[in-house]
C-alpha cells in the first residue's frame, strides 16, 4: 500500500472517490484523523527502521496509541507529525533503557 503524496495523486484519488461515493464533502475532523493516522504509521515505521524489529515493542506501540488518541479527536491541537515523532523517540529510548541490566 502506498500513501498518496503528490497533488496529482490526491486529485486522482478524490475523483475516484467522488465517482464511487458521490460529491466530496470537506470534513476537517476527518482530515485531522487521517493526518494523525498517517503520522502514527510514520512513527511506527521509524521505530521499525531504527530497530530492525517488527512489530514495534509493545510499550512503544502503547505509548504512540495513548498519545495519538487526543490528537485524532482534536482534544490536542498540536502537529501530529512532530508529537508522534517525539513520542516514538522517547518511548523507544525508554524501552531500550529498560533492557539494560
Amino acid at each position: 500500500m502506498s500513501i498518496v503524496t503528490s497533488s496529482a495523486e490526491r486529485t486522482r484519488t478524490r475523483a475516484i472517490i467522488e465517482k464511487l461515493c458521490g460529491p466530496w464533502v470537506e470534513d476537517p475532523a476527518a482530515d485531522r484523523a487521517v493526518a494523525v493516522i498517517h503520522a502514527h504509521a510514520a512513527a511506527l515505521a521509524w521505530v521499525r527502521d531504527t530497530t530492525g524489529v517488527y512489530p514495534a515493542p509493545a510499550s512503544v506501540a502503547a505509548e504512540l496509541e495513548r498519545v495519538s488518541w487526543p490528537l485524532r479527536t482534536g482534544a490536542d491541537g498540536r502537529d501530529p507529525v512532530t508529537v508522534l515523532a517525539q513520542t516514538a523517540a522517547a518511548a523507544l529510548a525508554a524501552h531500550q533503557s529498560s533492557l539494560v541490566p
